[in-house]
């Protein structure tokens, strides 16, 4: 485990496919949670200044919407993505970026930190952003996806632009959801064997 002289942790240096108790030292400072974007059960937390991605750091950040009809907020987080809340092994993480000049100083760093990707969009264009970079980094046996969008607010009167980086061990795959009609499993695993890896399924986020 890797802290720095001020305790906070870094990111980039963490293990996976370890024990996540290390990170996780108190547990009430997190949910118990699974993940709507990435479908692993997790530990989350809003207390992201307690982390750092190098040299980066992170301040706890939240945007309230002023539109009183709008149930709506945005929040800096982090996720640990684990197997079970038994062996709690790390399968890798997420973090959430809504303060925009941290997003922005973690998305060009991480960029350019590991150069080409293996899949990107990128649009920039008439004041609204949505791109997205894939790294299968061999060498770290991990995946790395980050992307940035811009996200309004108060009836569209104010905009940010928002940063997600998730970083997941290489070889992970999903199991699919229960209830799935087996022959549709099958088709699924026939068309494409790897439909179900992790890597295949963020391959798929990205245009042709």
């Amino acid at each position: 485990m890797i802290t720095s002289c001020n305790s906070q942790t870094d990111l980039e240096k963490i293990k996976l496919d370890t024990n996540v108790s290390s990170i996780v030292k108190d547990s009430t400072k997190f949910e118990k949670e699974n993940d709507v974007i990435f479908p692993f059960i997790s530990y989350e937390t809003n207390k992201v200044n307690n982390y750092s991605f190098g040299k980066l750091s992170f301040t706890n950040y939240r945007i309230e919407d002023t539109d009183k009809n709008s149930l709506i907020n945005y929040e800096s987080r982090i996720s640990f993505f684990v197997d079970n809340y038994e062996s709690n092994k790390l399968l890798g993480f997420a973090i959430r970026i809504e303060k925009e000049d941290e997003g922005n100083d973690l998305f060009n760093y991480v960029k350019n930190k590991l150069g080409k990707p293996l899949k990107q969009n990128v649009y920039n264009k008439d004041n609204h952003v949505q791109s997205s970079y894939l790294w299968d980094d061999k060498a770290r046996n991990q995946l790395i996806y980050i992307k940035q969008n811009t996200e309004y607010f108060s009836n569209e009167k104010n905009k940010f632009i928002s940063t997600e980086l998730a970083v997941f061990k290489r070889g992970l795959k999903l199991n699919p959801d229960e209830g799935t009609d087996s022959q549709k499993i099958k088709n699924l695993l026939d068309e494409n064997p790897n439909a179900f890896d992790v890597l295949e399924i963020l391959k798929n986020r990205f245009q042709n």
